[in-house]
């Protein structure tokens, strides 16, 4: 019997990614690399901010609530940030006061700060109620408003200002089908418990994301002040189309296998719940492997047809770097990360980002002043290795997530087999379109033989686990 959750995941995160590459080569076309390179450094502020801000609410209300009463924690959710965002309006607007900030980038920050709220709060709650039809709806329209408000505002003259302010819009409502799934949701029906345990359990997050989300930005902010915006375009959307595409599988693991286990684990059937992560485990390591297996081979070709010469002949060298670094990020984040969900160890997640915040600024603190964006992509490159390796060390202290043996030794053995076989078709077989056909019917077959070997869209005995709400 097939996952159909998993496969509306992945399908509507496949369209989504497949439109918000779009949606790259559009903007990225029209704004150039200079004012591309502006929004850029906007969007990386905007997570920092949102990081430190509420992102880490809807993780901690992942991680606390409960099956049987979890109309309440959706409420305690709602009051949190409604609160959070009433503080870093006035916050933002002192900073503005104060000449610390213009207006219009204050303004575009907090815009997706508030965007990236709605939506991915309103995503989390629909996602933990079994709503995959609503989350995944959402996903796509997301992508559609995105491309269309975004080029809107840009053929308008927007600028980077305009392009994050009508993306925050998108968010806004694509959210809608979302927040439908619970729409007879009262405030007054979050209670002082709910709240407090989003709290005591979350406030490490706080922390950890706003940490982790310095630590992602600090390649791209030091290169915009020692490069400027015209270096930080290139770098930026290459970056960005990389850890989309390994994005979407690892979401999609994450909303299905990794939900399905946090339902077991509520209930108590650990059993069931190790048999979910044990496939979560596989099906990440096949989207890292594979993935970069992908970009090692095909990377330049793709990335030369969507982005243009003018993106791509300044970073085509950084490409294998970067798919090595978000590879190890997918295992880490969408994997060996989960650790915290199922403990009550949620410091783990501001150990880590901790330690990825000093080896990413650190390196980049060294190399990006001499080497540029070739400096930045290894300082992201080293601390991506790091931390995964971290996270699975340290999280089998709290809880040992299952480790496939059979995978860790075949799933990458199959994506290294097709990486030497493309480079003897490619010394073999030199220029034309052979070995360009060849070599994606080989990575069709041995993609396709790792789905079918691990079971890698079966679902898994006793996944229809419902939600009472109360």
């Amino acid at each position: 019997m097939l996952n159909t959750a998993g496969l509306l995941y992945v399908t509507s995160r496949a369209i989504s990614a497949g439109g918000n590459l779009l949606a790259v080569a559009i903007f990225s076309h029209i704004a150039g690399p200079a004012e591309y390179g502006h929004y850029v450094l906007i969007f990386a502020w905007s997570m920092i901010v949102y990081g430190f801000g509420t992102q880490w609410m809807r993780f901690a209300y992942f991680g606390v609530y409960q099956t049987q009463v979890v109309y309440q924690y959706v409420a305690a959710l709602a009051q949190l940030l409604g609160a959070t965002l009433a503080v870093l309006t006035v916050v933002l607007a002192g900073l503005v006061w104060l000449g610390l900030h213009e207006a219009a980038f204050a303004i575009a920050v907090f815009a997706l700060v508030c965007g990236m709220t709605i939506y991915e709060a309103a995503f989390e709650v629909a996602r933990t109620l079994l709503h995959a039809g609503a989350a995944s709806l959402s996903m796509i329209l997301r992508t559609c408003l995105t491309i269309a408000l975004g080029s809107l505002s840009l053929w308008l003259g927007g600028g980077a200002t305009g392009l994050a302010c009508a993306i925050a819009l998108a968010h806004v409502l694509a959210a809608l089908p979302c927040l439908a799934t619970f729409a007879d949701v009262r405030l007054s029906q979050g209670t002082r418990a709910a709240c407090l345990r989003i709290l005591r359990y979350g406030w490490p997050l706080l922390l950890s994301f706003g940490v982790n989300a310095v630590g992602q930005g600090i390649d791209r902010l030091l290169l915009a002040h020692y490069a400027g915006a015209a270096a930080l375009g290139p770098y930026g959307v290459v970056a960005d189309v990389l850890r989309q595409s390994f994005a979407v599988f690892g979401e999609a693991i994450i909303l299905s296998l990794v939900t399905t286990a946090k339902q077991h684990a509520n209930e108590g059937e650990m059993q069931n719940a190790n048999i979910a992560l044990q496939k979560a485990f596989n099906a990440c390591l096949a989207a890292a492997a594979f993935g970069a297996a992908f970009f090692f081979v095909f990377g330049d070709r793709v990335l030369s047809m969507l982005l243009g010469e003018d993106f791509i002949a300044p970073t085509r060298d950084l490409i294998p770097i970067l798919t090595i670094a978000f590879a190890f990020m997918t295992m880490r984040n969408f994997y060996f990360a989960q650790v915290i969900y199922f403990t009550n160890a949620s410091h783990l997640e501001l150990v880590v980002s901790a330690l990825f915040l000093v080896v990413s600024t650190a390196l980049a603190l060294v190399l990006v002043p001499s080497h540029g964006a070739l400096g930045a992509a290894i300082s992201l490159m080293v601390a991506c290795i790091v931390s995964c390796l971290a996270f699975m060390v340290i999280g089998r202290r709290w809880f040992a997530l299952p480790i496939d043996p059979v995978g860790v030794g075949a799933i990458p053995a199959l994506a290294g087999l097709f990486v030497l076989g493309a480079q003897a078709t490619a010394h073999f077989l030199a220029g034309g379109t052979v070995p360009l056909v060849i070599d994606a019917l080989a990575f069709a077959l041995f993609s396709a033989f790792a789905v079918h070997r691990f079971g890698l869209l079966s679902a898994i005995a006793g996944d229809s686990v419902g939600v009472r709400s109360a």
